[in-house]
C-alpha cells in the first residue's frame, strides 16, 4: 500500500509539472512531448559485450578484466552498467539527481530496461534492492533516484523489488566530492539491513544510478552478504570512466 501511494504521488507530481511547465527535453531544451527527446536518447550508446567480468564496462575481445578492476577488490560478484556516464546521459542524470526533475526517471529507466537483456543478470537474481540514501537527503530531494529507477526496471522485467531492506544509517560526504582513495572509507559501515530474514539465501541485485569507483555498491554488497544473502550482483544506469 505504501509503495502504491508513493508511486501515485510521483506520477501526480509529474502530471502537475506537465501543466505548469510544458514538456521539453531537459537536455537539449527543445519543446516536444518528451523530457528526454528521441534525438538525445539516440546519443546514449548501450554498453554491449564483451564485458569486464567485474564492473561490466566494454573491454577488448581478449580481455576479461579492465585496468581499473585489476586494482580493486569488490564484495559483489559482478556488476553491469547500461551505458557510460558521459555527454547526454551525464546531463540527464544531473537533471534527475541534482535538479530534482523526477520526470527524468522514466526515460532513464527505459535505458536500463533496454540494456538489461544483454547483462544476463535476470537468471542470477531472486530479489532487487536499490541503494538507499540518508533520510536527510531524501527529505531534501524528495525521492531516491536509485529507487525510482529500480521499481520501473522491476515492473518491466518482472523481478521482485524490496526497497525497505537496505538502510543508510548515517550521513556521509557526497562521493562525488571525494578523491578515489577516500571513497571506500567514506561509505564503510554506512548501511544496515532492516529485515535480514527476507534476504537469507537469496540472490540479490543492487541498483544504483552511477558506478564510479564501485565503493558504494561494494559496501552495499558486503552488508547484504553479512546479513545472509547468498550472492550479490549490481546493476547501474551509468559507468563513470575517468
Amino acid at each position: 500500500m505504501i509503495e502504491q501511494t508513493r508511486r501515485f504521488v510521483s506520477n501526480l507530481w509529474a502530471g502537475i509539472l506537465d501543466i505548469v511547465y510544458p514538456p521539453h527535453c531537459l537536455v537539449c531544451k527543445k519543446f516536444g512531448d518528451l523530457y528526454l527527446c528521441r534525438n538525445c536518447v539516440e546519443q546514449i550508446p548501450i554498453i554491449k559485450p564483451p564485458y569486464c567480468r567485474v564492473c561490466g564496462i566494454n573491454v577488448g575481445p581478449t580481455e576479461h578484466i579492465c585496468g581499473e578492476c585489476r586494482k580493486r577488490e569488490y564484495k559483489f560478484e559482478c556488476a553491469r552498467c547500461a551505458s557510460v556516464y558521459d555527454g547526454v546521459l551525464r546531463q540527464a542524470i544531473h537533471a534527475l539527481k541534482y535538479e530534482f526533475h523526477i520526470v527524468m526517471a522514466d526515460p532513464l529507466a527505459e535505458i536500463m530496461i533496454r540494456a538489461f537483456p544483454n547483462t544476463y543478470l535476470a537468471r542470477r537474481v531472486d530479489l532487487v534492492v536499490p541503494v538507499p540514501i540518508h533520510i536527510t537527503k531524501l527529505v531534501d530531494r524528495g525521492f531516491n533516484q536509485s529507487e525510482e529507477l529500480a521499481w520501473r526496471l522491476c515492473a518491466a522485467v518482472g523481478l521482485p523489488l524490496a526497497n525497505d531492506i537496505l538502510v543508510k544509517r548515517r550521513k556521509t560526504k557526497p562521493q562525488v566530492d571525494l578523491p578515489e582513495d577516500l571513497r571506500f572509507a567514506n561509505v564503510e559501515g554506512t548501511f544496515s539491513v532492516a529485515q535480514p530474514e527476507r534476504i537469507v539465501g537469496k540472490r540479490v541485485l543492487v541498483i544504483d544510478d552511477v558506478f564510479t569507483t564501485g565503493a558504494t555498491l561494494s559496501e552495499a554488497a558486503k552488508t547484504l552478504r553479512a546479513a545472509g544473502a547468498s550472492s550479490v550482483c549490481a546493476y547501474a544506469l551509468a559507468r563513470s570512466v575517468y
